[in-house]
């Protein structure tokens, strides 16, 4: 089964539970019933939504995440089932039980291959590399900093000199927002759906934020979203909403497919496999993440 992003963008809906669909009413006339099955995630992006308590019991039973965007697109909060799966206690325990050199090392592992992909989106849309020689920088926990010193010469590279990466700022701004939390969403279920804890972070230790883990290995995967704004912005810089349509295109991405050096894979199953490698990771105290290579190819994205 493809995945599915549902996203509620008018105001003043019902949702609610018929037999196996959701049900989506507006002034008691009912407007469109989706099997849950085919439901990867839930997104709400307008105001006055009424849920039943069924509705958001189902959610958590499918492990199906519902994620409220608030300001510019930019995630709220999330809901997702408590419940894992049967091995939940064992691979929480191989989770917990990693000390800090094995953390600092997957850390090192997830910039290096976030900047590889920076560098790959920059190379194929023509402009100038700066940081092409970053990745052979990033230190153990990435101690230097380099995340974030390869985070704005990309970024200025990319989309121009006055552009700064900033979640409040419209424009290209929003856009990067929605196309995170769609990848979010749908890594946030598999997280869960492994049996990891998803607060407990590699990197990310914000009390707040109880998807620590999640942001965490998100890094290397931004780099597809920051490629497909900038196609988006190519050749129209007069764009001044976040339309239906490119919407569409941005949550279209979790299907969209790529070469996995033996074949084809949506890009869900690779952010699916993202996950089971760090369980593995964990279980068998050995870093070994199998980065797909070919992540970033203009034929394919």
């Amino acid at each position: 089964m493809q995945p599915n992003i549902v996203e509620i963008s008018t105001d003043n809906k019902k949702l609610s539970v018929y037999r196996g669909f959701l049900r989506i009413e507006e002034d008691g006339k009912i407007l469109k019933d989706i099997p849950f099955g085919h439901i990867n995630a839930l997104i709400i992006t307008a105001r006055g939504i009424i849920y039943t308590n069924n509705v958001l019991q189902r959610l958590c039973e499918e492990g199906i995440p519902l994620v409220v965007l608030g300001r510019n697109f930019h995630p709220s909060g999330i809901l997702l089932s408590y419940i894992g799966q049967h091995r939940q206690m064992s691979v929480q325990m191989d989770q917990m039980e990693n000390k800090k050199p094995l953390q600092k090392k997957i850390w090192q592992e997830i910039i290096k291959e976030k900047i590889k992909n920076q560098s790959k989106v920059l190379d194929i849309c023509k402009k100038e590399n700066r940081i092409k020689e970053l990745p052979n920088k990033v230190l153990s926990g990435d101690s230097g900093n380099t995340e974030a010193h390869a985070a704005r010469l990309y970024f200025r590279d990319l989309f121009g000199d006055e552009f700064r990466r900033n979640k409040d700022i419209e424009g290209i701004n929003s856009f990067l927002n929605y196309g995170y939390a769609i990848i979010r969403a749908c890594l946030a279920r598999y997280v869960v759906a492994s049996g990891l804890n998803p607060s407990f972070g590699i990197e990310h230790h914000n009390q707040l934020n109880p998807f620590c883990l999640v942001d965490d290995l998100i890094e290397p995967f931004r780099p597809v979203v920051d490629y497909q704004v900038y196609k988006i912005f190519e050749n129209n810089d007069n764009i001044e909403e976040i339309t239906s349509e490119y919407k569409t295109i941005l949550s279209g991405l979790l299907t969209k497919d790529f070469n996995n050096g033996e074949g084809i894979s949506p890009f869900y199953m690779i952010l699916q496999k993202i996950v089971w490698d760090l369980v593995n990771i964990y279980k068998n105290k050995k870093v070994a993440f199998d980065f797909n290579k070919y992540l970033i190819e203009d034929r394919l994205i």
